[in-house]
């Protein structure tokens, strides 16, 4: 069962008695000691032009514009990695691109999660406390095509769905096993399962509203059989006057006293930044044995917790971490904190196309808004998995990029602003144009092996202007159909 584990600590904790830096240092000092532990050698940390394209992949959901991309990397200030996080953190896109996988974790795939996770923008724009956050979530009433009522439209409003849905979310617990029989793999029993469900059973499914009741009884389906509303564990719910059946349930879930409440937040955050989570599993922290849990993800949800989950501050200790910074392996096993080299998202690959080709403004040619284009993110859509970051790209989506028109349009110099400004400048050289498309499709300059072949293509027939562009047109398309684009080094 479920093991709650009372953390001593002041509720409503504000400002982390650790800056971000210290966070990083504390988490690179407590997994180097693991590592040493099971004969492991350090990592190595990644270059500059690999930790660029992954910052702004991860924390912007895009690549850098060519300028930022020189820009950072023509600095050589010691710091100029930390002030880059800072500076992400601070761009309206990140609270965009985490309001995205923070939807996607709250609610189903294919379900309606705009609302959701339009009034999700505007929570990590503020840095709103994840408490609050999910407080917010578990009361809420009112319109259902705004605020945290989208969450429960887009979960289907009933009471076994919102239950599955908040129990594996908030919780890390996949409850939902146990609906109709007891859960063959973990504790978990019926009564557990519509035990949760009952504090929905008063959240009316008006068209549109979300409103709120004092039922704490419920029917299970296909069954006569009546279950009252339950924690997972720990003593049975008291029901003040005054106070609604899901206040209640928010009283016991969002606070530091839940210990899975923050394990499932920090678990989850490390999962989007770094492709795996902490520990082997992000939906089943109930089966974890106390030695895996404790390695790490214990310590570090104690400390998100007393710092009054401050999901910012969690973020940016991470990213500043050598752990966040380690080179990626071709393949890494959860739990390992073994970063994997990760396949963009559908997000991604669309936010990327666009940053790099600097389609014309003002002009629907943004390759996601066509009709091939929408086809295409079709496709990507289907390789994505049950997590927000479990995405596997494969062969027939490789050929849609390669073979579609979406890339061979959108590398034209009528509609590639990127383009038409590399070949119609007289004021660079063959060698600044390469790596001008380079920066904008990698993130990085050409290495001298690509440097060389690539101007071999350029000066194929000299004197031949129009066959020149036509050569920097064709490289571009290559480099945006290459397999490095769609990877998350």
């Amino acid at each position: 069962m479920l093991s709650l584990t009372i953390l001593v600590i002041g509720l409503g904790a504000g400002k982390p008695a650790e800056s971000p830096a210290e966070l990083a240092a504390w988490i690179d000092a407590k997994l180097e000691t693991a590592w040493r532990a099971k004969g492991l050698p350090p990592r190595e940390v990644a270059g500059d032009e690999v930790f660029l394209r992954r910052a702004y992949l991860e924390l912007t959901g895009t690549v850098p514009s060519v300028s930022e991309a020189r820009d950072f990397l023509g600095s050589t200030s010691a710091s100029k990695r930390d002030q880059l996080v800072a500076t992400l953190l601070d761009d309206k896109r990140f609270a965009e691109h985490f309001a995205g996988l923070w939807a996607r974790t709250l609610a189903p795939a294919g379900s309606t999660r705009g609302p959701l996770e339009g009034w999700l923008k505007g929570e990590f724009r503020r840095n709103a406390p994840f408490d609050e956050v999910a407080r917010s979530v578990l009361t809420a009433t009112g319109d259902a095509s705004a605020g945290p009522s989208g969450f429960y439209s887009a979960v289907g409003n009933t009471p076994e769905r919102v239950a599955e849905a908040v129990s594996r979310g908030l919780l890390g617990v996949r409850l939902g096993c146990a609906q109709c029989h007891n859960h063959p793999l973990a504790a978990w029993r019926r009564e557990d399962f519509w035990g949760m469900a009952a504090f929905f059973a008063g959240t009316g499914a008006t068209p549109g509203r979300v409103t709120d009741g004092v039922a704490t009884r419920i029917t299970a389906i296909d069954s006569n059989r009546e279950f009252e509303a339950k924690f997972l564990d720990g003593p049975a719910p008291k029901f003040p006057a005054g106070r609604t059946p899901r206040s209640v349930l928010a009283d016991w879930v969002a606070t530091p006293a839940n210990s899975y409440f923050a394990a499932n937040a920090v678990n989850r955050v490390w999962q989007d930044l770094c492709g795996t989570g902490l520990v082997s599993t992000v939906d089943d922290l109930d089966t974890l044995a106390p030695e895996e849990r404790g390695q790490i993800l214990g310590e570090l949800a104690d400390k998100f917790a007393a710092g009054g989950f401050n999901v910012r501050w969690l973020v940016e200790g991470i990213c500043l971490s050598k752990a966040y910074q380690q080179v990626g392996a071709a393949a890494a096993e959860p739990g390992s904190a073994r970063r994997p080299i990760r396949t963009l998202s559908p997000d991604q690959v669309f936010a990327a196309l666009d940053q790099s080709l600097a389609l014309k403004k003002g002009r629907t040619l943004s390759p996601r808004y066509t009709p091939e284009g929408m086809t295409l993110r079709a496709r990507l859509e289907e390789a994505r998995g049950a997590s927000p970051t479990d995405f596997r790209a494969g062969i027939p989506q490789a050929l849609l990029l390669m073979n579609g028109g979406v890339i061979s349009r959108a590398t034209t110099l009528d509609d590639s602003m990127t383009l038409r400004a590399v070949v119609d400048a007289p004021f660079l050289k063959d060698g600044d144009k390469l790596d001008t498309l380079f920066l904008a499709a990698y993130s990085r300059t050409p290495r001298p092996a690509e440097r060389e072949r690539f101007l071999k293509v350029v000066r194929a027939k000299p004197g031949d202007a129009e066959a020149e562009r036509q050569a920097y047109a064709n490289i571009f398309w290559a480099l945006l159909n290459s397999p490095e684009f769609v990877l998350c080094p």
